[in-house]
């Protein structure tokens, strides 16, 4: 079986987010169970400097009166054998960000979109390799079910591709201004409601929805959410319709990558089976660092995480106050986005500055030092598509902490609820006064460091691999390939 991969991100060649870490890891899970996969992602400038080879092949992309000449370059997924074919258009794509710069959202977005869904469908030509299966990512690909089908039905062509459409957060939905359609080369029954329309604006993301031979998204529970008006953003109705065909896989980790017996930005290394040396060094260098006094009595919370309204990062900075007048615990987070939130991190580190400490900004080492150095791990996100950051702190010994929804609720097990392994705590409500509650079960757990380290260990044991979302995928693109 061949697939391809389109995506605007694959890690670690280059990425925003949680999309190019999946980007970069799945992919090698599944040429591991004999899959020929290989990754279609635009040259963004942050990787003009890789060691890539330029294809012969040239090609036009026309978008009203203007033409784009294109070319792919061809390089290597990490260490592995996986082609990376980059789309090269130094017009489109050689700027500052992948989605927008300090002046926001790039006004061609649609153009950007439509040129990497059409540059897949040109792969062959340009490759002489063909896929079975078109995989696109999030809503900078979603358009490709559709140039697909559109390709296909002209060509009447028997055993023809099939696409699968994965949702790595439904919030992102590329929606822009309905007349932009007519760019797009796609014939004028696809912008209709059962295509791209949406409230009178072209949304990329439903028109994949629409068009894709089989949809998933990154976790069980976020599959279901998303059926709902409370987490369906608009689309509810879109995704109960094509629910048949709707399937949710839970992301996995990149376990070599994510090692604490090996990770080379931690202080001390960290054995599953014997933490609490490793733990307790590294805890003790993290506070120094972050200019924390220590006290080994004195539960450690950390946080890792992008400042916006949907990972409730307000909710823990409401708490904070009370939390501190109320118990014994110390905070540390790394993050930025919101200045709003930023700000307010940074004013209760000045006023509690033996309680809290706090980066803004983004430093991979140091994101690795507070999962290895703190005891529990906080995630109070109002919706969550699967989290990567929980897995993480799991596999570096942090108990984490998260609100009950997406892939927070399955992967985290609850200690209070009758789990045979319990792993974290979960709280249902998004409010500060719920997360204050699940922080003082918390704080009583550390309180009894037997039963803490039982549950660490059980941390330790429990974050998941990409090998069973790799024979999942595999199970969608046979299913996909008798749609």
């Amino acid at each position: 079986m061949k697939v391809l991969f389109v995506s605007p991100e694959v890690g670690p060649i280059v990425r925003a987010g949680g999309l190019g870490d999946v980007v970069g890891a799945l992919p090698l899970a599944l040429h591991e169970i004999g899959i020929d996969v290989r990754v279609l992602c635009p040259l963004h400038r942050e990787c003009k400097k890789l060691p890539a080879q330029t294809l012969p092949t040239n090609f036009n992309l026309k978008y009203g009166a203007h033409t784009y000449e294109s070319k792919i370059k061809e390089t290597r997924l990490g260490d592995s054998k996986i082609p990376v074919y980059l789309l090269e258009n130094d017009i489109l794509f050689d700027r500052p960000g992948i989605y927008a710069d300090e002046h926001g959202d790039y006004q061609d977005n649609p153009i950007r979109c439509f040129a990497l869904c059409q540059a897949a469908l040109l792969i062959e030509k340009t490759t002489g390799w063909s896929p079975d299966i078109f995989h696109a990512h999030d809503w900078m690909a979603a358009c490709l079910p559709a140039y697909l089908n559109f390709k296909f039905s002209r060509l009447k062509k028997k055993n023809k591709p099939r696409s699968v459409l994965t949702i790595h957060n439904l919030e992102h939905q590329g929606s822009f201004n309905k007349e932009t359609f007519k760019l797009s080369g796609l014939p004028s029954l696809y912008s209709g409601i059962d295509g791209f329309d949406h409230f009178q604006s072209m949304n990329l993301l439903k028109g994949g929805i629409q068009h894709a031979n089989k949809i998933t998204t990154v976790s069980p529970t976020y599959a279901n959410e998303i059926k709902t008006e409370d987490y369906g953003h608009g689309l509810e109705a879109c995704l109960q319709y094509r629910a048949a065909d709707l399937i949710g896989i839970l992301n996995g980790i990149d376990q070599k990558s994510w090692n604490p017996m090996t990770d080379q930005a931690l202080n001390n290394f960290i054995s599953p089976s014997e933490p609490d040396i490793g733990k307790r060094e590294n805890k003790i260098s993290l506070m120094k660092e972050m200019k924390l006094p220590f006290n080994q009595q004195t539960p450690l919370f950390g946080v890792v995480s992008r400042l916006y309204h949907q990972k409730g990062l307000d909710l823990l900075a409401d708490a904070i106050p009370s939390l501190i007048s109320k118990i014994s615990a110390q905070f540390i987070l790394l993050g930025s986005g919101n200045k709003e939130e930023e700000n307010l991190f940074i004013n209760l580190e000045k006023k509690f500055p033996n309680y809290i400490s706090t980066f803004i900004g983004f430093d991979d080492g140091l994101a690795r030092r507070i999962f290895a150095g703190s005891d529990f791990f906080i995630m109070p996100s109002r919706f969550e598509p699967c989290g990567l950051a929980q897995q993480y702190a799991m596999a570096y010994g942090s108990i984490p902490i998260g609100r009950k929804t997406g892939g927070l609720a399955d992967t985290i097990r609850d200690l209070k609820e009758e789990n045979k392994h319990p792993n974290g705590f979960l709280f249902e409500e998004a409010s500060s006064n719920a997360l204050q509650e699940v922080i003082h079960r918390a704080v009583k757990l550390y309180q009894d460091q037997s039963l803490f380290k039982k549950i660490r260990k059980n941390s330790l044991n429990s974050h998941c691999s990409w090998d069973l979302a790799a024979k999942q995928y595999e199970d969608v693109y046979n299913w996909a390939l008798k749609h």
